[in-house]
Parts: structure tokens; C-alpha cells; sequence
């Protein structure tokens, strides 16, 4: 007996990340003029025109602790549950928390 082939759209991987991976605006130069300095609070607010240091969605929208900046990325302490967990990201991802 074989079950029946489904229909319609999947609710997978691709299905959830289609709006995160969506290219619908230009965005400016102003995030780069940004500076971040150790024990700033900063937010995670995923760009979908920039794929590169993409966070996880599940981080998207949480606050992180700065500890420590690179060149063209940021060290983020976030707390995830019981948990704090260290996301490296690129400025486009981040931008400061209560501004």
C-alpha cells in the first residue's frame, strides 16, 4: 500500500526562509559609519540583501553583549534560553540596542 503524494506548498527549511532571503529594498552606507565599542548592546536584525555572517533566524530580534570588534565583524554574547551563546556577524546584521 503506498500513501499518497501531497500537494501544495511544503512548510520546510525553504518555505520559513523564503522571507528572510527576499531582496526588496536597496539599502545605504549609513550601518558601516556605526561604531561599537566592548559591552555595548547591540541588536540582531538580520539583512537578507547580505548573506555573508548570516546569523540563525532564531536570533533575529534578540540583544547581544559587544565582546569584541573586528574589522568588518562583530562578536555577540546572546543569551538563548539557560544559555549564552557567541554569534560572529558582519555589521549588516547588527545595529545598537535602544537607539
Amino acid at each position: 500500500m503506498t500513501t499518497k503524494k501531497p500537494h501544495g506548498h511544503s512548510h520546510g527549511f525553504m518555505h520559513k526562509s523564503r522571507s528572510v532571503m527576499t531582496k526588496d529594498h536597496v539599502r545605504g552606507v549609513s550601518f558601516l559609519l556605526r561604531e561599537f565599542k566592548e559591552g555595548d548592546r547591540a541588536l540582531v536584525i538580520i539583512d537578507p540583501t547580505q548573506h555573508k555572517a548570516l546569523p540563525h533566524r532564531r536570533y533575529h530580534g534578540k540583544v547581544g553583549t559587544v565582546t569584541d570588534v573586528g574589522r568588518r565583524t562583530v562578536t555577540l554574547d546572546v543569551k538563548l534560553g539557560n544559555k549564552t551563546k557567541t554569534l560572529i556577524t558582519r555589521l549588516d546584521h547588527i545595529k545598537p540596542f535602544g537607539v
